[in-house]
């Protein structure tokens, strides 16, 4: 549909309809994926006229980079807030497996189609694959960077960074998606063993000091 202006919302009313907007399609993509789902079926839900969304964006795609973003503060204040609780508990493992239920519970609340839609996008959209990449470093730093605050370190970061996102990434999958329907896993289990194998990746820094020493104590 064509237009000449996107119009920026500056008034509550404004702000709320183009909000309607976003948790509209955020849901309708959920379900039913990125590809099948149209502007105005996106209005439908917002209870807005299709003319309406194109004066808040310029097409389907622009709304989706919206949905993206918004996904990926809401799983950083999540992430945020239970690294937050290693200040008081210092229980790195029980940290560890709350960020997995996070993750875990956060695929859940897609389809197989919109995953699916979303690795085909990142392929053929250089910017939303960019913005996909990103989304990981983004969440992984803001752990590194916490674990590290508190005096933990991965022993090969860039190694063992790549090895637990493709490690997490398996696991949202098959929990959300299994390939085997028939197959019931145990969902705890799962996790337990998942943050297990990352925790063996982890020490702390000052042991990594210490051992930095004695190397140059050897040669």
């Amino acid at each position: 549909m064509p237009h000449t202006k996107i119009r920026v919302p500056v008034q509550k009313r404004s702000i709320e309809k183009k909000h309607r907007i976003v948790k509209a399609a955020s849901t309708a993509f959920a379900q039913s994926g990125y590809f099948p789902v149209t502007i105005p079926q996106i209005a439908k839900r917002a209870g807005i006229s299709t003319g309406t969304v194109y004066a808040y964006f310029h097409d389907k795609r622009d709304i989706l980079l919206i949905c993206m973003q918004q996904f990926r503060d809401e799983r950083l204040a999540d992430f945020t807030e239970k690294l937050h609780q290693l200040e008081t508990t210092n229980d790195l493992r029980q940290t560890v497996r709350d960020i997995l239920g996070i993750l875990v519970d956060a695929h859940d609340q897609y389809s197989r189609k919109y995953h699916d839609d979303l690795m085909s996008l990142k392929y053929s959209d250089a910017e939303i694959g960019a913005f996909l990449d990103s989304t990981i470093a983004v969440l992984t730093e803001a752990i590194l960077d916490k674990l590290k605050a508190h005096g933990y370190v991965l022993r090969h970061p860039r190694e063992q960074s790549m090895l637990a996102s493709m490690l997490v990434d398996a696991v949202q999958n098959e929990l959300s998606w299994p390939q085997l329907p028939e197959v019931d896993y145990d969902r705890e289990i799962v996790i337990e063993d998942t943050a297990d194998i990352i925790l063996s990746m982890v020490k702390r820094a000052d042991m990594k000091q210490t051992e930095m020493k004695r190397t140059d104590s050897a040669e």
